[in-house]
């Protein structure tokens, strides 16, 4: 029996030595690990990747993308993405199988063509790359990001995309193995090796005389044994044997789980709401926008508008360059300048369905004497860029909000929203019929500001000096052009475009009106016996205080604009 134990003993030793530094060895798991399509997906212009494929097991990954050609990779917000493709076919990875090192992937079918996504605004960032591009994923804000591949809009979009992340190369049970296994070998050497007496003695020797049953003076006393005899040695061998058992895993450890569920990762992203565009995105977009206009300020090309201005802002800044052009003696319209950021209304996503706009206050620097400039800025559709639709000098003593994107509080709201002193519709109409006349039954209802004053005191002066002429004027609200944005203290900025209307007619039947030099050149005559209109455009931002509130509604920013003048 002692020599079967010692056999098993070293049997067993041998083998955990063998699984343990095979652990480490042969059977040693990868140090890096890489998950690909199992099949090429069919072809599509866009390719999408979540943030899935980012990490795995808490690690992050390395994503390879490789195309035939020159692509591009942009970071959007999901949400945004979903609505930048549209009904466009695509292929979306979803996340990864650690465990079969597959990449998760959906394909959907539709349009075979997109624009190009190529520094579209939307984005909050993209990167070109030819051929071959390496990606680790970084989320530049809080919420759920995606990353849009494309080629050009109407080539396929690469699907050729591999992520590749750290192995989990810890073997814990490689050196409790060896341990066990070594001391298995050593016991079962041991074992073999020990030798017991024999029990009774083996020589004669002389009796004692006259004592003949007197035991043998010279035999040998038996060596006691140990305090482990060969049972306690069996016993020690066997719950070797079963520690040894217990110790050898039934498969080597998986290098990586699987990645957590999407419902799990977007459950707390669902209660949070976030800004349309980030800080560098908003720069960015507004040093694109101003240098765009200032180029068609310096052409004084109206289709130079086209590409970054829209509504108000587009027609009476076209309309100014066609005067111009035709050697009307006009001011040339004030430019854009972003180079400094002094307040930022940015929506969050709550609601912002496009068309989106946002309000800025910018300016050449950060002086006091400095006076801003106040835009407003729309994006039509997720696959446009934003465009300036109203950028209007404030007025002195006005104040804007002071805001920093991100603020959770700005909301896109309509020209008939509540919980405001009036609603954004009702301003903007009560305003141009103040305007209109400034007796109105609603001028207590704004604030004094300098440029109700001084546009008062100009109607009056221009009645004072055509005592012979009939002179009217008239506001007419554009009400496309109406943009609300809700404030933090829960009030309200409206940016407006009112259409003024000057007509002069003579009172007594055979009368003349004389003209301006400038009036003269758009009509092409000094005066006129029926009567004249003249049109300016009045782009304007207007604050609503919060109902409740005993502010009033203030002027923030206005301007006059010519339009033009015609004979009745």
């Amino acid at each position: 029996m002692r020599k079967i134990f010692s056999a098993i003993a070293i049997i067993l030793g041998l083998a955990a030595l063998v699984v343990g530094i095979g652990q480490r060895t042969i059977w040693a798991p990868p140090e890096t690990l890489t998950a690909s399509l199992a099949q090429a997906p069919a072809a599509a212009p866009v390719t999408l990747i979540e943030a899935g494929a980012g990490t795995v097991g808490g690690h992050p990954t390395e994503i390879t993308i490789n195309a035939e050609g020159k692509f591009t990779a942009s970071l959007v917000r999901s949400a945004d993405a979903q609505a930048w493709v549209g009904k466009a076919a695509h292929t979306t990875i979803t996340g990864i199988n650690a465990e079969e090192t597959v990449l998760e992937s959906t394909s959907e079918t539709g349009e075979a063509e997109v624009p190009n996504p190529a520094d579209a605004d939307l984005f909050q960032a993209t990167e070109n790359a030819d051929k071959t591009m390496t990606y680790r994923w970084t989320n530049p804000d809080e919420g759920s990001w995606t990353l849009l591949l494309a080629a050009d809009g109407k080539a396929a979009a690469p699907t050729d995309i591999t992520a590749t992340w750290p192995g989990d190369t810890a073997t814990p049970f490689s050196m409790p193995l060896i341990i066990a296994g070594s001391l298995l070998v050593i016991a079962g050497i041991a074992l073999a090796a020990v030798r017991t007496a024999p029990r009774g003695g083996s020589g004669g020797g002389r009796r004692a005389a006259g004592h003949p049953d007197a035991p043998k003076t010279d035999t040998l006393t038996a060596t006691p044994a140990p305090k482990g005899d060969q049972n306690t040695v069996a016993k020690i061998v066997a719950t070797a044997s079963v520690l040894a058992l217990v110790l050898v895993p039934s498969a080597p450890a998986l290098a990586a789980g699987t990645s957590p569920s999407p419902a799990e990762s977007s459950t707390e992203d669902a209660e949070k709401v976030y800004p349309v565009v980030l800080q560098k995105q908003l720069e960015r977009i507004l040093g694109e926008a101003s240098s765009s206009v200032a180029k068609a300020d310096k052409s004084k090309n109206a289709k130079d508008l086209d590409d970054r201005t829209t509504g108000a802002l587009k027609t009476l800044r076209g309309q100014n360059y066609e005067l111009r052009n035709d050697d009307v003696k006009l001011d040339a319209p004030q430019a854009i300048d972003t180079s400094v950021i002094r307040s930022a209304a940015v929506p969050t996503d709550d609601g912002a369905h496009f068309p989106r706009s946002i309000m800025v206050v910018t300016a050449k620097d950060s002086e006091a004497s400095t006076i801003p400039t106040a835009l407003t800025l729309t994006q039509s559709g997720p696959r446009e860029n934003y465009k300036i639709a109203f950028a209007t000098p404030m007025l002195p003593g006005s104040t804007f909000p002071g805001i920093a994107v991100g603020d959770q509080s700005v909301k896109m709201l309509k020209d008939d929203a509540k919980d405001l002193a009036m609603t954004p519709k009702v301003a903007l109409e009560r305003l141009a019929g103040l305007m209109d006349n400034e007796k109105s039954k609603d001028a207590d209802k704004f604030a004094k500001n300098a440029f109700l004053t001084l546009n008062a005191k100009d109607q009056n002066a221009l009645v004072k000096a055509n005592k012979d002429a009939t002179i009217t004027f008239k506001r007419n609200v554009n009400t496309k052009d109406t943009v609300v944005l809700a404030t933090p203290d829960g009030g309200a900025l409206v940016s407006g475009n009112f259409t003024a209307t000057t007509t002069a007619k003579p009172k007594e039947d055979g009368g003349t009106i004389g003209m301006d030099a400038t009036t003269s050149k758009i009509v092409g005559a000094k005066d006129t016996k029926k009567g004249i209109e003249i049109t300016y455009g009045e782009p304007t931002l207007i604050y609503i205080p919060a109902a409740g509130s005993k502010d009033k509604v203030s002027v923030v920013a206005a301007e006059v604009i010519t339009k033009g003048a015609k004979l009745l």
